[in-house]
């Protein structure tokens, strides 16, 4: 029995170092993965994608919301990186840091010679990419109808920049509309307007942004355009990938 319970324990102990040295090597993967397909030449952009899916309760909103990031996704090119940031009511984190998997193009000479990337490796790198970044995007879509702040959420926003200068594609995943509120009725908006915005504390100054799923109708744009208008914010609600 003795040396029963001694083989169990070294049995756990193999596991045990095995998972963590599988879990390191998971990640050295992984970041290797990510950064050997990033360009370094100026061509490559870099996109800051903020995810506010507790922002979206209707079902509607919600698909609207995942159709977006799929038109914005087919607008990335091999080597761009793409920054996840998801937040939240407590604040916000990256979840994702990653250049497109894939082979960059190259000459008829330069295939000739050979190239260090392998197109089979990079197919297998695009499928785990694709995954983590349907993971990143979609996972804290509200499911539990749970409240949320809006003015937080755009506060939020700007404190990842606060006022500092970026050329990276900014899209920002948010439905703009205040919490419980219909969107379709006017005479909501202005009992909010009236109880929220006049003593309302926010300190704005991002860079231009896209916008993806946001809600299109017209009481929600005219609200934010009479707050933006009061605090001296430019945020023109263009959507990503349009001109």
């Amino acid at each position: 029995m003795k040396n029963h319970n001694l083989n169990t324990r070294n049995l756990i102990t193999q596991l045990y170092f095995g998972l963590i040295f599988l879990c390191l090597t998971f990640l050295t993967f992984s970041s290797f993965a990510g950064d050997k397909y990033c360009q370094k030449s100026g061509t490559a952009k870099t996109f800051d994608i903020h995810i506010y899916g507790n922002t979206y309760k209707d079902p509607n909103a919600k698909r609207q919301m995942a159709q977006g990031l799929t038109d914005l996704y087919r607008g990335v090119a091999v080597g761009d990186r793409i920054k996840v940031y998801n937040h939240n009511a407590t604040g916000y984190n990256l979840s994702m840091d990653q250049c497109v998997p894939g082979c960059p193009e190259v000459s008829f000479v330069e295939s000739l010679v050979g190239t260090s990337c392998s197109t089979e490796v990079a197919k297998r790198d695009r499928k785990a990419f694709n995954q983590r970044f349907a993971e990143a995007t979609m996972s804290e879509i509200n499911r539990d109808n749970s409240s949320y702040d809006i003015f937080k959420a755009i506060q939020d926003l700007n404190d990842v920049y606060k006022g500092e200068h970026t050329n990276n594609i900014v899209a920002v995943a948010i439905s703009m509309i205040p919490d419980g509120i219909n969107p379709t009725d006017p005479n909501a908006f202005n009992k909010f307007y009236v109880t929220n915005v006049p003593n309302l504390n926010l300190a704005l100054e991002f860079p231009p942004v896209c916008t993806v799923g946001t809600s299109p109708n017209s009481e929600v744009l005219k609200f934010w355009k009479e707050v933006f208008t009061l605090k001296h914010v430019k945020f023109d609600f263009k959507p990503c990938n349009k001109d």
